[in-house]
């Protein structure tokens, strides 16, 4: 095998390899053999084949609707920023900025981010309810708690912009 490929090369290169070709044949057998079975040598070794390895996909949506989640609900501001988690008012204290959606405290990226994870699992539980086709009651029920609760995330994320917002 390795003449084959030398004499492919050097045929198209010229005599500038006939130097390389004489090296590689110097090459102690030992040597030769310890490259010839390298993938014999690790196969017991443990080490898993790249195309062996396949991740759950469940476990890579997980990982990704989180991710997900927490850039949209403003993690990485508040992990460069350090922004404070309440903010004093004339009659208290409050952690909502009136009036900016370019500046949030702690507490505003908690609550985004909690109401973004309730609109998924409604979501997930109006396509669990689509599977549920041979039974009514519990695929209608499902339903309606998804619904519900995608609905209820809805109206409170847009209700919280507008109050940020100033409406």
């Amino acid at each position: 095998m390795l003449k084959f490929a030398m004499s492919l090369v050097s045929g198209q290169l010229g005599c500038g390899l006939q130097v390389l070709k004489a090296r590689v044949g110097k090459v102690s057998w030992r040597v030769k053999r310890f490259f010839v079975n390298l993938s014999y040598r690790f196969q017991g070794a443990g080490i898993p084949r790249a195309r062996a390895m396949k991740p759950s996909t469940t476990l890579l949506v997980a990982v990704t609707m989180v991710f997900a989640i927490f850039v949209l609900a403003g993690g990485v501001f508040d992990i460069l920023e350090k922004p404070l988690a309440l903010l004093p008012k004339g009659s208290g204290w409050t952690f909502v900025y009136r009036g900016s959606i370019h500046l949030q405290t702690l507490n505003e990226s908690i609550l985004a981010g909690l109401l973004y994870f309730l609109g998924v699992l409604g979501l997930y539980l109006l396509l669990r309810s689509t599977r549920l086709v041979y039974n009514p009651r519990q695929a209608y029920l499902m339903l309606l708690l998804g619904l519900t609760i995608t609905l209820i995330a809805v109206y409170y994320c847009t209700s919280f912009l507008s109050s940020k917002i100033g409406y």
